[in-house]
């Protein structure tokens, strides 16, 4: 988006708060309302569904630059958790001074959209993943997805990153057991695909791991330009 200075100082001005969590800690509850939305600014946090036989599956990942409770906010109920797997900072607001603010500056209800688009494709990726790709294909495709979207905001290089989730958070997104889990990153190391060390993951050969995950690489396309006024106009007629 293409935001001028004034933009981004209201824009921040906007947040009621920093928010720090504790790992461990719940920011969204499951059946409770929730009226805020949750801009992650640094570490990272998981959303899932906690089953009454005690078993979890987490349905996505929160990095730096996602957004946290846009599930919960639209419904009278949160339909997932979320809790910090890192020590997590975000910024807080709540959803009707998004809204207010949204009617000032409608790029904003238009970038919100493009998120909400954005987490849809990624939530359809896990769907295919737990479908229809076999373990090794999952977990490439995992790596590949958490690399991709930290370099996109600063926070890997191209063919390296630091992997910011236990075995056990890593099992539970891809639906697989503690131990399967490790002989598929032994599997990775052996085909010489990546290297890894104290969680610092390294890519030996992406494009053959790419081919392995089935992994495409989609790049956002630019949010249109409108004419805010002539929205205000159009509204005021109808």
């Amino acid at each position: 988006m293409g935001l001028s200075k004034a933009d981004v100082r209201s824009f921040g001005a906007m947040f009621e708060s920093d928010l720090t969590l504790r790992r461990g800690h719940d920011l969204v509850i499951e059946g409770v309302e929730c009226r805020n939305l949750y801009f992650v600014k640094d570490g990272c946090a998981i959303r899932y569904r906690l089953l009454r036989n005690s078993k979890r599956q987490i349905v996505s990942v929160l990095l730096p630059g996602d957004v946290a409770g846009l599930l919960g906010s639209f419904f009278d109920r949160a339909a997932y958790s979320v809790t910090a797997t890192t020590d997590l900072v975000v910024n807080r607001c709540s959803l009707e001074s998004y809204f207010q603010f949204c009617h000032a500056r409608p790029q904003f209800a238009l970038a919100l959209s493009w998120v909400a688009m954005r987490e849809a494709a990624i939530n359809a990726e896990h769907i295919v993943n737990l479908g229809r790709r076999t373990p090794i294909e999952r977990l490439s495709h995992f790596l590949l997805d958490v690399q991709g979207r930290l370099r996109s905001v600063g926070r890997a290089n191209d063919k390296s990153f630091v992997l910011p989730f236990s075995q056990h958070v890593m099992a539970d997104v891809l639906g697989l057991s503690v131990p399967h889990l490790n002989k598929m990153m032994q599997q990775l190391r052996s085909s010489k695909l990546i290297a890894d060390e104290d969680r610092h993951v390294r890519f030996i050969d992406m494009e053959a791991l790419r081919e392995l995950a089935h992994y495409q690489l989609r790049e956002p396309a630019s949010i249109p330009k409108f004419n805010a006024a002539r929205i205000n106009d159009t509204a005021a007629v109808v």
